[in-house]
Order: C-alpha cells, then sequence, then structure tokens
C-alpha cells in the first residue's frame, strides 16, 4: 500500500501545484488577489525530509528555490513559489537575486522570469528598494563578511585582491554590500540558502566557510544538517554523498 499511497500523493501534491500556478492571473505583473496560495507546509519536500520545529516550513521552502534555481529546475521553483505565502514573495525575490552570485545570472533570470510570469503579491513588494551608494555599499560590505568569516575577513579580501583587483571589490561592494546586505532577508537565512545552493555545487572549500558562516549568523546545526539532507531532492544522490562527507568532516573537527 506504501510504495502505491507515496507516488499518488506526490502526483496529487503536483496537480495542486500546477493548478495554483495555471489559475495565477497577473495585471502588471501583479497577482490577483483572488488567487488561493497552497500552505507553505503541503509543499511535498517538507514532508520528505523533517526539520526541527524552529525551521519554519516557509523558511524551507526559500531553501528549496535557491537550490532549484541552482539545479536550473525553473518549473520546481514555480511550484515552491505558489507554496511561499503572499507576504513572503519580497524574501522569496532576495534568495534568487543572491544566487546569481553563487550559481551563475542566466539561472538567475530564468527563476526571476518564471516567478513574475506567475506574479508578485502586493504585500511582496518591498523587494524594490534600494539604495545607490558604493560608499556604503562598502561599509555594509565588510560588517557583513565579518558576520560571515569573522576574523578571517582581511586575510581573505587580501588574497582577492592579489588574485585579481577587481575580485575583492565584487565581493565586498557588490555581493556582501549591495546584495546581502539588503535588510528584507536576515543572514541566518541567507546562510541557509546559500547552504543550498554549494550543496549541489562541488565546493567544498566554500561550502566549509558557510557551515561554519551560518552557525555564525544564528542557524542551528539541526536547521543546517536539514538543508544539506535535502540536497538529493533537487540534484540527486550524489550531490548528497559529497554534501555529506563536507558537513561530517566539518562537523568531526569542530567536536576537537
Amino acid at each position: 500500500m506504501r510504495s502505491i499511497w507515496q507516488p499518488c500523493a506526490r502526483l496529487a501534491s503536483s496537480i495542486k501545484a500546477s493548478s495554483a500556478i495555471a489559475a495565477a492571473k497577473t495585471v502588471g505583473g501583479v497577482r490577483s488577489m483572488a488567487i488561493q496560495q497552497l500552505k507553505p507546509e503541503d509543499h511535498p519536500w517538507v514532508q520528505r525530509v523533517k526539520g526541527p520545529a524552529s525551521f519554519l516550513p516557509e523558511e524551507r521552502i526559500m531553501t528549496f528555490i535557491a537550490a532549484n534555481v541552482t539545479a536550473g529546475e525553473v518549473e520546481s521553483v514555480a511550484r515552491d513559489w505558489v507554496h511561499l505565502p503572499d507576504n513572503l514573495h519580497g524574501k522569496g525575490l532576495e534568495v534568487i537575486l543572491q544566487a546569481h552570485a553563487l550559481c551563475g545570472f542566466p539561472k538567475t533570470v530564468n527563476a526571476l522570469i518564471k516567478v513574475h510570469q506567475i506574479g508578485i503579491h502586493p504585500s511582496g513588494e518591498n523587494f524594490r528598494v534600494e539604495k545607490h551608494d558604493v560608499k556604503s555599499w562598502r561599509n555594509d560590505g565588510k560588517k557583513t563578511l565579518e558576520a560571515v568569516y569573522g576574523h578571517v575577513t582581511e586575510k581573505m579580501c587580501t588574497n582577492f585582491k592579489r588574485m585579481h583587483p577587481l575580485l575583492e571589490s565584487v565581493m565586498v561592494e557588490h555581493i556582501y554590500g549591495r546584495v546581502l546586505s539588503r535588510p528584507l532577508l536576515d543572514l541566518r537565512m541567507r546562510e541557509l540558502c546559500t547552504l543550498a545552493i554549494l550543496a549541489g555545487s562541488n565546493v567544498p572549500l566554500q561550502m566549509v566557510s558557510h557551515l561554519r558562516g551560518a552557525q555564525r549568523c544564528g542557524a542551528s546545526r539541526e536547521e543546517i544538517d536539514t538543508v544539506i539532507e535535502q540536497s538529493y531532492l533537487s540534484y540527486g544522490d550524489e550531490a548528497l554523498k559529497q554534501s555529506r562527507k563536507v558537513r561530517d568532516d566539518f562537523w568531526a573537527k569542530a567536536k576537537k
């Protein structure tokens, strides 16, 4: 009975999401208020990998979005989007935006096209706020870098300057200043979404940095483990195997 029910349950959930996507009428890029939003806890992936109570279903959906943008699975991003509460659309867009620095510009653009086709609820329109000030981007970027990387920040910036004169300014001013310091999404969620991206990218050095960074920014070990364990849903079993090894080695060293 179980082997029959599970595919049926997944199919039913997929049909629900597809119906919600198809019914999403947009006016000027903003979704109609009449569309019925699917509940975050009804997302099929929330049940497939259990997480701690502190890791809310809507937060996990944002990590699903990050992973599916990276995997290039725009239809999966669409399914994630219709399960994301209307008032969190701005945060969802922040997740997609930050992905450009980690998985590439084209994938970010394709995901943004897809969610705008579905629609952005008016309550999520606060993502449009931005300040155009390179000096503040640099100051904010340094603070965010220190929050994530701690005492190695200055050494890392020096190394980046050595590798390429523009690399350090791109990292500090653009990625960590202009993008990751935007206030709509807190650093705990940004780091969990970053881990969701890196878990499918086979970049162990960067993954270790952000395992540490996620903890510094307030993510619990259980929340981090959940992001790793659910990575196979977007990337497959091999990616899960690789990311588990990096995580397990990291936890083992942290105990010493």
